[in-house]
C-alpha cells in the first residue's frame, strides 16, 4: 500500500493510491513553482487540495499529504447547452506520440458512451483534430431548422398609367382600369408557415425548431373564399362572384360589376349602378352612364355627345377619346383617362390624363396631363389648382385658349406630405410590432383569455395594414403634386402660340409671340416666372 511512487526526486515524491494522488516531502527549502514545472510532465494529476500541498512542501510534512486525483487518459465533457461534447487527451507530447490511435479513439469512444453522448459524434474528425493536453469537439448536436414563414401573395392592381403608341396607322391610348374576374378566379394565396425540422443534442434529446410564423389574409368574406389545400400547404383565396377586384380601405374585395357586351342605347336604357361598369364599345347620344365606381368604355370610336358619364367615388376610362358635341358632360371624383377631348365638359377632383388632344373642352381638375410630346390643347379652358402639362398649347391659327391654375400653398403641402411619411413610419413600426405579438401565439393551443386578446391583436394589425394602404395612396398623390414648381404651373414640351392666356395664383401673362422651345410658367412668392 501507498508504495506506487509515479514521481521522486530529492525533495518530494508522488505516489499514486487507485486515483488518489499522495505527496510526501523529503527534504526543505523545496521551490512550489519548481514543483509546478514537474505536473507539466504529469497532466494526470489534478490538483484539488492547493492548500495541503503548499503546507507540506513549506512545512516539510513526512507523512503522506493527500493533494488531488489521477484522472483518466481521456476526459470528455459537454457544453452547457448540451450542443457540443469535448475531450480532452491527459498526455504529454511524447506519451500522445508514443500510443497507439486506435485505442486512443477507443478510449474516446468509450468515455462518450459513459457519458451518454450518443449523437454528432464524428471519428473522423476526432481523427483529425485529437492532440494532447487541449480541449478539442468530439460530438456536434444537429441544430433545428426554424420553420419558414407564411407567404402571402394578392391580386395585384398595376398602376393606373396608360400606354401611348403609334404603330404607323392609328395612335393607341390603352389602359386596363377595371380588373375583372370571374366566379372561382383566383385573387390570393397564402403559402402556410412550416413547422421547421427539429434538432438533437448530444445527448440524442430533441431540440424543438420554431415554427414559422402565420401571416392573416386580410379579405373580405362576403365576396371572396378561402380553401386549404388537402396537404394543408397552401390557402387559396377565389371570387365568390363575377365582379372587380379593388383594395377598399386595405381590403382585398370584390366588387359589384356590369358589364354591356354591346353599347348603351334605346337597348339598355341610362344606366345608373352600384359598383363598376364595364361597356364593351360606346354610349349612344343623350344617353347617360352612372356608378358609384370606376367606369371604363373600351370601343375604339369613344363617345359622342352623351349627355352625362359620371363616376360617384371612382374613376372613368374612355378609351376612343371624347367627341362631345358641346353637350357630353363627364364627372368623377377619381382620375379621367382618355385619348382626347373635344367640345366637352369634364369636372374632376383627381388628374385629367389626355393622351393627344383637348380641343375646346372646359375642364376643372386638380391636375391636367397631356404626356405626349405630340399632345395639343387648342381652344377652350384649362383649369386646374396644380398643373397643366401639354406639348402644345394654341395653334398656328392663334385660336384663343385660356389655362387657369388657382394654385396651392407649397408648405402646406409640403407639411402634409411630411406629416403622412412620419405616419407611415410609425405605422409600419406597429405593424412590426403587433407581427412579432401575434407571433408568439399558437392559435390553436389558445384558452379562452389568450383568444380575446389574439382577436384583439389581429384586429388592430388589419387596421393598421388598411391605413397603411391609404397613406401609400396619398403619398403618392402628393409626390405628383409637389413635382410640379412653385406654387402652381403650366408647362409645356414643346411650343406655345400667342393667344393663350395664362393665369396662375391671380397672375396672368398671354402669349404674344410663339415659342418653340419647352417653358415652364409658374408663381412663387407672388411673382410670375417663366424659365
Amino acid at each position: 500500500m501507498f508504495n506506487n511512487v509515479i514521481f521522486s526526486n530529492a525533495y518530494v515524491e508522488i505516489i499514486l493510491e487507485e486515483d488518489q494522488v499522495y505527496i510526501r516531502s523529503l527534504q526543505k527549502k523545496y521551490d512550489l513553482a519548481a514543483f509546478q514545472e514537474v505536473l507539466k510532465d504529469l497532466p494526470r494529476i489534478k490538483i484539488t487540495q492547493f492548500i495541503a500541498l503548499k503546507a507540506s512542501i513549506a512545512n516539510n510534512i513526512e507523512q503522506l499529504v493527500n493533494i488531488g486525483e489521477y484522472r483518466p487518459i481521456v476526459e470528455v465533457s459537454v457544453s452547457n447547452d448540451h450542443l457540443k461534447a469535448f475531450a480532452n487527451i491527459n498526455l504529454t507530447q511524447d506519451e500522445f506520440d508514443q500510443i497507439s490511435k486506435k485505442d486512443l479513439i477507443e478510449f474516446i469512444l468509450l468515455a462518450c458512451k459513459k457519458q451518454n453522448i450518443l449523437y454528432g459524434i464524428d471519428v473522423q474528425e476526432i481523427k483529425s483534430q485529437m492532440k494532447p493536453i487541449e480541449k478539442f469537439t468530439v460530438a456536434m448536436a444537429l441544430l433545428p431548422v426554424s420553420g419558414v414563414d407564411a407567404i402571402i401573395k394578392l391580386f395585384e392592381i398595376e398602376e393606373r398609367r396608360p400606354q401611348i403608341f403609334d404603330d404607323g396607322k392609328v395612335n393607341h391610348y390603352e389602359l386596363n382600369l377595371i380588373n375583372k374576374v370571374n366566379k372561382g378566379d383566383w385573387v390570393g394565396e397564402r403559402l402556410e408557415p412550416t413547422l421547421g425540422i427539429p434538432g438533437r443534442t448530444v445527448f440524442g434529446m430533441l431540440i424543438p425548431a420554431m415554427p414559422g410564423k402565420q401571416m392573416k389574409l386580410t379579405y373580405d368574406r362576403k365576396t371572396i373564399s378561402e380553401h386549404l389545400s388537402e396537404n394543408k400547404e397552401k390557402t387559396t383565396l377565389t371570387a365568390k362572384k363575377i365582379g372587380a377586384v379593388i383594395y377598399e380601405n386595405g381590403v382585398l374585395t370584390i366588387c359589384n360589376y356590369l358589364e354591356v357586351d354591346g353599347k348603351v342605347s334605346f337597348d339598355t336604357g341610362n344606366i345608373d349602378f352600384d359598383g363598376f361598369i364595364e361597356v364593351k364599345h360606346s354610349i349612344d347620344d343623350n344617353f347617360s352612364v352612372k356608378a358609384s365606381n370606376d367606369i371604363q368604355v373600351l370601343g375604339k370610336i369613344g363617345v359622342g355627345g352623351v349627355d352625362t358619364i359620371e363616376s360617384i367615388d371612382g374613376n372613368i376610362y374612355i378609351r376612343g377619346g371624347i367627341a362631345g358635341k358641346n353637350k357630353a358632360k363627364i364627372i368623377c371624383n377619381g382620375d379621367l383617362f382618355t385619348k382626347f377631348a373635344s367640345d366637352c365638359t369634364i369636372e374632376c377632383n383627381g388628374s385629367v390624363n389626355i393622351g393627344y388632344y383637348a380641343m375646346n373642352t372646359r375642364i376643372i381638375a386638380k391636375e391636367v396631363i397631356l404626356e405626349s410630346l405630340n399632345s395639343k390643347i387648342i381652344g377652350g379652358h384649362i383649369e386646374a389648382n396644380i398643373r397643366v402639362v401639354a406639348g402644345e398649347i394654341g395653334n398656328r391659327a392663334e385660336i384663343p385658349t385660356r389655362i387657369t391654375v388657382t394654385g396651392f400653398d407649397r408648405l402646406v403641402y409640403k407639411d402634409e406630405y411630411d406629416k403622412i411619411n412620419v405616419m407611415i413610419e410609425n405605422f409600419k413600426e406597429q405593424i412590426i410590432y403587433l407581427n412579432q405579438k401575434l407571433a408568439i401565439y399558437t392559435p390553436s393551443q389558445l384558452d379562452e383569455s389568450q383568444k380575446k386578446i389574439y382577436g384583439e391583436l389581429e384586429e388592430a394589425y388589419e387596421n393598421y395594414n388598411k391605413q397603411l394602404k391609404i397613406l401609400y395612396e396619398k403619398k403618392k398623390r402628393y409626390v405628383s403634386y409637389l413635382h410640379s414648381k412653385g406654387d402652381g404651373e403650366v408647362k409645356v414640351n414643346r411650343c406655345i402660340y400667342p393667344h393663350v392666356n395664362i393665369t396662375i395664383k391671380n397672375e396672368q401673362y398671354h402669349v404674344m409671340q410663339p415659342s418653340t422651345l419647352p417653358v415652364s410658367y409658374y408663381v412663387q412668392n407672388d411673382e410670375f416666372i417663366i424659365v
